[in-house]
């Protein structure tokens, strides 16, 4: 197998240093933040030089740093910019006495740091290592800072051929360009920190901040320790990079030590950085992808899974209980449902601790996953055509993205509602004909659930899904109060119609948030239904639940089946007592490695996005996670048993409720309720009776709506300044499932409300 290369003399090398030499060192601080730099506001290119030591900066404008603006956190503001480049230069007296080196960095959104003209670290949203950055180059993803909101800059260790080849005695330059995400980014920031490691008898430098923590000593664990050495090269978002990965996994009961044979897996693998919000974090999760010496995929089997290739190294940051998806997923797959199984394992990371991480599953169509047909290209009519599919709902973040819009969502606003991922067959793989089947399935289903019948049990949404499967699936998120449930990280997926090919829900999948880990949309009561969310604002765009999850909740059938479930459940998997049981043997099970974890990550007792309790300690945090799920059951016991609240927020009536603002110069909201699902017609007038635009015609589900205004005619332009007339008119109509809707046959309701438009 392959060898375990430097990664284990570079342990062997930090234990001589732990026995002889580091009790004997101790860490200063060369450059700090709000030290003088010369800086260049990227208006143009800076002189291809300009990181060199030998460069002449006389000409640039002196100032405090950290540069930016917005965050209140810089001593040095700058004008809105996609960039800005800074320098300072330090000295060094005698670098035999360097034994490491460090830079902390606190920035928004990307950076690029050298030392002397040779690149030393980058952030990931800023392109390969070693990849040149244009002054107007924009950082692929927006990235928050963290010490204007009490949290610490990031750690990026300094290897010894930077150390050693770059450095030299006498004057050196530390030179970094930070990048915003785009010129109308509302905040930018690029605060740094250079530290090195010393004999204690000398004293060079400064004292560390407050915030500094010498590097942590790793030697054991009672849990497994996987090893990544990525020779040097940068882990990047998007796209995987070789690397080698070697496990240590002894018998039950035996510590793994960090200098044992890799005797578990060693070999080739894949990796990349994945999710979204979770990208912003320090700690980092993966995305790895087992090969072999080709390059090609390796199906293995890890820690007892069925053998596969694709695994999700989880990083558990903001949920500090460390236990919030090892929970759900335990609880759905005794509940008889398929989630990802877990294993629980300490990361070594080129040869730096990287703290407490979950192997798990990554979704995809397998006979130990997802269990449906294998759908391939040539597969494109008949029985073979209709399944399997596995279609996601999420943000539209990562690599092979593609889907399709529902034709029956509105998206004026920006929203983002109804935008339906191919997952499997990837977009890179499905064929035409297979993308019009399954659109067309999905797009079936919605006109069916905008009909007025459409929990007809023959004719109606039964018909089309697995009655049970949506059961748990609804259980499973409510039970977490999971505010991204239903909207984002959902799969829903598709067998062949010869094997029951109704419309599935799940696997489950990201729970990070859940069990009243959230500060916004009351994710942190234990009472209430998440599914009930109508309205959420994420940053410029609307994140709601699809409009077709809140009709099946409020259908009573349903909801007396999942009442009946939720019997069943408490009864076993959901129980006090299991719950109780499954949290102690976890606790137990991470036991001391929490405390490694909380030392190389040190979130305890801070705020990190978006907590709602802070615990002190991680007893604290465990404790309000257990009395939350008790709590949050109890609440489902009162709702499901006995009498309940109003489900989806539906009104009790008919109205044209609210249009703001009035007068208006650039945009109205124009609100409407429906207690049912029926037709709808949202039309302008101008004060003469004249019809000026139609805003929506159509089927509509019930619930409280929200349409915009432009103050622009049917063509285009600009209406002129006066009072316009909007209009709401409700219909009752018939319905032809190959013809779509037919004309009204009685009208409802009808109203008017003027608005004055102010050029």
């Amino acid at each position: 197998m392959y060898p375990k290369r430097s990664i284990i003399v570079l342990f062997l090398l930090h234990l001589i240093l732990t026995d002889f030499i580091l009790s004997q060192t101790h860490w200063e601080t060369i450059i700090y933040s709000n030290a003088y730099w010369r800086y260049f506001v990227g208006t143009i290119s800076p002189p291809e030089n300009w990181n060199d030591i030998d460069f002449d900066d006389t000409d640039w404008q002196l100032g405090q740093g950290g540069f930016g603006y917005a965050d209140g956190d810089d001593n040095t503001i700058i004008p809105n910019t996609i960039s800005v480049f800074f320098r300072v230069k330090f000295q060094v007296d005698d670098l035999n006495n360097f034994l490491g080196l460090v830079l902390h960095g606190d920035y928004d959104d990307g950076f690029v740091a050298y030392i002397n003209g040779v690149e030393i670290a980058r952030s990931t949203n800023m392109g390969p290592p070693g990849s040149f950055v244009t002054y107007n180059e924009t950082a692929s993803i927006d990235h928050e800072a963290n010490m204007y909101q009490g949290g610490a800059p990031e750690k990026f260790l300094i290897n010894d051929t930077h150390l050693y080849q770059t450095l030299a005695n006498g004057e050196n330059v530390l030179a970094i360009e930070v990048h915003n995400v785009g010129i109308s980014s509302s905040d930018m920031s690029g605060i740094f920190f250079l530290s090195v490691e010393i004999p204690i008898d000398i004293s060079l430098y400064g004292v560390p901040p407050d915030w500094f923590s010498v590097p942590l000593e790793f030697t054991n664990s009672h849990l497994p320790i996987v090893f990544i050495d990525t020779y040097g090269t940068q882990i990047q978002s998007e796209e995987k990079i070789t690397a080698h990965m070697g496990i240590i996994h002894n018998d039950s009961g035996e510590l793994n030590n960090i200098n044992d044979d890799f005797n578990h897996y060693d070999g080739y693998v894949g990796i990349e950085i994945r999710g979204s919000s979770t990208q912003h974090f320090p700690k980092k999760q993966f995305a790895v992808e087992t090969r072999d010496s080709l390059g090609e995929n390796n199906n293995v089997s890890l820690f007892g899974m069925p053998a596969e290739n694709d695994w999700i190294f989880n990083a558990p940051y903001t949920d500090k209980s460390l236990m919030r998806n090892a929970i759900i997923y335990k609880m759905a797959r005794d509940a008889g449902r398929y989630a990802s199984r877990s294993q629980y394992f300490e990361l070594v990371l080129n040869g730096e601790y990287n703290g407490l991480y979950v192997m798990l599953e990554k979704i995809k169509r397998d006979k130990n996953r997802v269990d449906i047909a294998k759908l391939n290209p040539d597969e494109v009519s008949g029985d073979d055509l209709t399944g399997g599919y596995i279609i996601k709902i999420d943000k539209w973040d990562g690599e092979n993205l593609g889907g399709w819009y529902s034709d029956l969502i509105d998206y004026s606003n920006n929203r983002k509602e109804g935008f339906y991922q191919y997952h499997y067959p990837k977009p890179d793989d499905i064929v035409y004909q297979q993308k019009e089947y399954i659109q067309s399935y999905i797009d079936d289903f919605e006109k069916l659930m905008k009909n007025a019948d459409y929990a007809n049990p023959v004719t109606g949404f039964p018909s089309m899904i697995n009655w049970d499967s949506f059961i748990d699936y609804f259980i499973m998120q409510e039970i977490t109060k999971n505010i991204d449930g239903y909207r984002l990280s959902t799969f829903l997926h598709k067998d062949k119609d010869s094997n029951d090919g109704r419309l599935v829900a799940g696997p489950i999948w990201d729970f990070n948030l859940g069990f009243g880990n959230a500060n916004y949309d009351e994710g942190w009561d234990t009472e209430g239904w998440i599914i009930d969310l109508t309205e959420h604002i994420w940053g410029e765009y609307d994140w709601i639940n699809p409009f077709w999850w809140c009709l099946i909740w409020i259908d009573p059938v349903f909801h007396n089946g999942v009442a009946a479930r939720w019997i069943e459940l408490r009864e076993n998997t959901l129980s006090d007592q299991y719950v109780n049981t499954l949290i102690d043997s976890l606790y137990d099970h991470i036991g001391i490695a929490a405390g490694r974890n909380f030392e190389r990550w040190s979130t305890l007792g801070q705020y990190v996005w978006p907590n709602y309790f802070i615990g002190n300690t991680y007893e604290e945090e465990v404790e309000y996670l257990r009395d939350w799920i008790l709590k949050r059951m109890n609440w489902m016991d009162n709702e499901l048993l006995g009498s309940h609240t109003n489900m989806c927020l539906i009104p009790e009536k008919f109205g044209l409720n609210t249009v703001y603002p009035n007068p208006f110069n650039y945009f109205t909201s124009v609100q409407y309720s429906l207690p049912i699902g029926t037709y709808v017609k949202l039309d302008i007038f101008n004060s003469k009776g004249e019809h000026i635009r139609e805003i929506y015609n159509g089927l509509d589900r019930p619930g409280q709506h929200t349409f915009n205004w432009n103050g622009k005619n049917k063509n285009g332009q600009p209406v002129s300044s006066g009072v316009y007339l909007i209009s709401l008119e409700v219909n009752n109509f018939e319905y032809n499932y190959d013809k779509a809707f037919h004309q009204k046959v009685t009208s409802l309701y009808k109203e008017t409300k003027s608005v004055t438009f102010l050029k």
